[in-house]
């Protein structure tokens, strides 16, 4: 692959994840703008500090939102693939690498049986965790994500930090992140029901901070 623009941003993107930028500094300006004359993909990587972390996903813009007169952009992106990167170089005014696409392993035949039956019972938590939390989830695109799909929609969800999220999408075993991912959905859906009891016991409203009551 040819050299990548990088983005560095304080979160994780995962593939098929949508990304709404408001693009303001010169050097991405500049960079915008050959990404979307250009119609090429650029890199979101994980910025902690001056730390960048080696994986990210590739992202491609859908859709420029607005363009303001002192040439500020509002666009919407979205996850594509995974990326490792191999180099960088900094003769742009933005930051550019040298990247290599990593995919899950292949899981084999034996595996690819354990996998479907840890795929069908991961869709239904994931329609559960969605019913507690009070998010809308289409069961029909659902159904039609292939694994690796599944485990990276699992991963967008709020219970997972930063730094979890980073762990996930450097994973290359789907069966390992769907687990991962249904595990921590299922203890979060416990947790929410727990509350969601305890706010209809005390007949509080769902926002209201209940930290001060068991103090």
């Amino acid at each position: 692959m040819d050299r990548v623009p990088l983005f560095p941003l304080g979160l994780v993107l995962l593939p098929r994840m949508p990304l709404p930028l408001h693009i303001f500094e010169e050097r991405y300006r500049v960079m915008f703008d050959y990404c979307i004359g250009e119609e090429k993909p650029f890199g979101v990587v994980l910025q902690t500090g001056t730390t960048l972390q080696e994986v990210g996903c590739l992202a491609q813009v859908e859709n420029v939102i607005n363009r303001y007169g002192d040439g500020r952009l509002d666009v919407l992106a979205v996850g594509t693939e995974r990326f490792r990167v191999t180099a960088t170089h900094e003769d742009k005014p933005y930051l550019e690498a040298e990247v290599e696409i990593i995919h899950d392993r292949d899981p084999g035949d034996r595996d690819s049986i354990n996998l479907a039956s840890l795929a069908r019972s991961a869709m239904d938590d994931l329609q559960e965790f969605a019913r507690v939390a009070g998010y809308t989830v289409d069961t029909a695109v659902i159904r039609n994500l292939d694994y690796e799909e599944l485990s990276f929609l699992m991963a967008t969800t709020d219970v997972f930090s930063t730094g979890e999220k980073q762990e996930l999408l450097e994973m290359q075993c789907t069966a390992t992140r769907i687990k991962r991912a249904t595990q921590a959905l299922g203890e979060s859906r416990k947790r929410r029901a727990m509350l969601h009891r305890i706010r209809k016991v005390l007949d509080t409203p769902e926002d209201e901070d209940l930290t001060h009551r068991f103090n």
